[in-house]
């Protein structure tokens, strides 16, 4: 797996991966609580339900898991100023990751989202309208500074948020490109937050022009009109130079210029998949810019998608490398 950057051009770029989206705190309902609220009397009644909380949203998933593994990494956001800002701050900066880009808001809050289980599978109420990160002012952000970027990661979520947020991703990605940056940029489709024929158009247009790394999944190629054939995904989207498609338990696909993969997934005991596919493409990440074979990258973000799966929400069990190298030794 040939390596982006040279020795010397990425001794001239300190900055491993710069992540831009929105953070969202994460509720969930304690275990043995049924989640959940009814109507009686006229009000809302909590069911046995205590909740906890977590910090999510993807792209910040994506930092944090791979700053954990080792690599230097910055957010570029808007919080609120109230404790859940505050907080998330207090999250990155412990984690080692650079928060110079992250922008407060004292008019908007920090947006939140809620998890709850229906048939096996978790569901996510979002509470993010109007959030701080829908109003980051691109004046607020050097595009300069990416000349010290050696990654780019963005979301379809990045793209969704806002209109403005829309317009600053397209505009990070073009000057990414201009300053040798290299983007990666995961679809992390929502229905919830755009349809998909404005998502698919978007996306269509964006990825052939500035994206080197694609990662999605096998469900959002359905929902965005792509097919369940994944080797076809370079026909549909010619110019990444890696195609990563994450389907869940059955594993992974990844295809580069000259060969293609495919990686089972672990089989581990799976608390929750929250946060897997972001801890996917971290490891993705790692091994990319530690230029490893393409079989092993796969196998290696494989493996912390798969840690991840054995805690709740998605931070609770992000690994370190040496965790991560500890598992595949025990997983031939």
């Amino acid at each position: 797996m040939a390596i982006f950057f040279g020795s010397q051009q990425g001794k001239d770029r300190p900055i491993d991966i710069l992540s831009f989206g929105e953070p969202l705190v994460g509720f969930y309902p304690m275990e043995g609580t049924e989640g959940s609220i009814t109507s009686q009397a006229n009000r809302m009644v909590p069911l046995k339900t205590y909740w906890i909380a977590t910090w999510g949203g993807d792209t910040s998933n994506v930092v944090l898991a791979a700053s954990k593994l080792g690599l230097s990494c910055a957010y570029l956001t808007r919080v609120g100023q109230d404790p859940f800002g505050e907080g998330f701050l207090s999250l990155w900066e412990s984690s080692g990751i650079q928060t110079d880009f992250v922008q407060k808001d004292p008019h908007h809050s920090t947006g939140l989202y809620f998890v709850s289980f229906r048939e096996g599978k978790h569901v996510l109420t979002y509470f993010r309208k109007d959030s701080a990160a829908a109003h980051i002012d691109p004046r607020g952000f050097d595009l300069s500074i990416l000349s010290s970027v050696k990654i780019l990661h963005l979301s379809g979520i990045s793209l969704a948020i806002s209109l403005k947020a829309q317009e600053f991703s397209l505009t990070l990605m073009k000057a990414a490109r201009e300053q040798g940056t290299l983007v990666c940029f995961d679809t992390n489709y929502r229905p919830a937050l755009w349809g998909n024929r404005e998502a698919r158009q978007l996306m269509e247009q964006i990825i052939p022009t500035y994206v080197q790394i694609l990662a999605t999944t096998d469900e959002e190629m359905e929902l965005l009109g792509w097919g369940k054939d994944p080797e076809r995904l370079a026909y549909l989207l010619p110019g990444p130079s890696y195609y990563l498609v994450k389907q869940g338990s059955k594993g992974a696909y990844v295809r580069s210029m000259k060969e293609e993969v495919f990686s089972p997934s672990f089989s581990v005991p799976v608390k929750d998949t929250v946060g897997a596919g972001d801890a996917f493409d971290a490891g993705f990440l790692w091994a990319f810019l530690h230029s490893v074979t393409l079989k092993e990258a796969v196998r290696y973000a494989s493996a912390v998608a798969a840690l991840v799966c054995t805690g709740q929400g998605p931070l609770e069990k992000q690994p370190t490398h040496q965790e991560v190298e500890s598992f595949l030794r025990n997983h031939h």
